[in-house]
């Protein structure tokens, strides 16, 4: 585990954020983002481009900070420990990191700039309703119209979708090809409608009727731009991890805080041993989920192309992990709190239904551990196809 301690940049990134979401993101500022009907407000969202934040994902050459991905996951899962609910992960990670990939030089100098500066944000649609987070069962047609696409079909449960200026999306080409878009937020036919999930987060599902999209990023073969997709969403999978392992440390200090003052037959609850056991388990559990989480973030940031099995199967593995981790510890914490764990008003209760959310976004433990299966019975593109 030595290699993936953080160094002195990491540990003043960590540090940094820690201390704005103590000092300027509290209850009321939460429950006002759990409110906002986009799941960010906006002067968040422009504190977070003031920090630096959102130019992280965005190479130097495009006047970000071109940060590695293990640098984005130290500052994700302090926004985890924090129950921040603006959708870093979705936005600057899932979406940014997408467009970066396959935009050409003018569209980036149009978008990015503003991207960084918090006035736009970008939202990848990767799946369709009722696939099961399978990015490559793709409806949706794009039909050449001369010098545009003609776009039909929908998309679900787009992360960070609700208020996004644009959406990056996959489409099916005639000659069975496929294709990346790009379509602004505004365009005629394109419906957006939000939704909430359970933990207060924000997702969209998107209907296109007939719209009309000049912005093909890419079209190939079906297995070249699913190579594509897979690195985004590989990408936001880990870093969507160290989200969690950020969330079930908040859970693990707000349940040991609780064990060492509440009483019980004159002695604290802490006190008894089989209650010290659990907990250790827990901490365990939690070492064991950040250390796997960054060695996922180190094979993706070594990797060379977008076709990798090793950043495949770090990522499925360390979602799998995670997932069945965080489920185990909001499970814990409502026992050893008792009843006052289910409650809504309780600290925990929030914390409590995001690891439940993060346990099953971008697919559970279950259909990771048949992705990673996948990448060593038949290949890393057979877990999607």
């Amino acid at each position: 585990m030595s290699e993936h301690i953080l160094n002195d940049d990491q540990d003043m990134l960590s540090d940094s954020a820690r201390k704005y979401i103590a000092r300027g993101y509290g209850t009321a500022v939460r429950e006002a983002s759990f409110a906002h009907p986009d799941g960010c407000l906006p002067e968040r969202w422009n504190e977070f481009a003031e920090l630096g934040w959102l130019a992280m994902p965005v190479p130097e050459a495009d006047e970000g900070l071109g940060s590695s991905l293990g640098d984005i996951c130290v500052l994700a899962e302090e926004l985890g420990r924090g129950l921040v609910n603006e959708p870093f992960v979705a936005s600057a990670v899932l979406g940014t990191m997408l467009f970066v990939d396959v935009a050409k030089a003018e569209l980036r100098a149009r978008y990015l700039p503003d991207i960084v500066a918090g006035r736009k944000r970008l939202a990848f649609a990767a799946w369709e309703a009722g696939v099961s987070f399978d990015a490559g069962a793709v409806t949706m047609t794009a039909q050449p119209t001369g010098q545009t696409f003609r776009l039909n079909g929908a998309k679900a449960l787009v992360p960070g979708g609700a208020g996004a200026n644009a959406y990056l999306l996959a489409a099916m080409v005639p000659g069975n090809s496929m294709g990346l878009f790009l379509v602004e937020a505004d365009s005629p036919g394109l419906t957006v409608t939000p939704r909430s999930l359970y933990d207060g987060q924000r997702v969209a599902d998107i209907v296109l009727d007939g719209v009309d999209c000049a912005e093909a990023l890419v079209i190939g073969s079906r297995e070249e731009v699913l190579q594509l997709i897979e690195r985004a969403i590989d990408r936001a999978i880990v870093a969507q991890c160290a989200e969690t392992v950020g969330v079930m440390v908040a859970a693990f200090d707000i349940t040991r805080e609780y064990l060492t003052t509440r009483k019980q037959f004159g002695r604290t609850i802490g006190a008894n041993q089989v209650i010290q056991h659990r907990m250790v388990d827990l901490m365990v559990e939690i070492e064991e989920a950040r250390a796997l989480t960054r060695a996922a973030a180190s094979v993706i940031d070594q990797e060379s192309g977008s076709k990798s099995v090793a950043r495949r199967r770090y990522s499925a593995a360390a979602k799998a992990f995670v997932s069945r981790a965080a489920t185990h510890m909001w499970e814990e914490s409502v026992q050893l709190h008792g009843a006052i764990g289910m409650t809504q008003e309780y600290t925990l209760g929030q914390f409590v239904k995001r690891m439940a959310a993060a346990s099953t976004l971008y697919g559970g433990a279950e259909h990771q551990l048949e992705q990673l299966a996948a990448t060593v019975l038949d290949g890393p593109l057979a877990a999607r196809g």
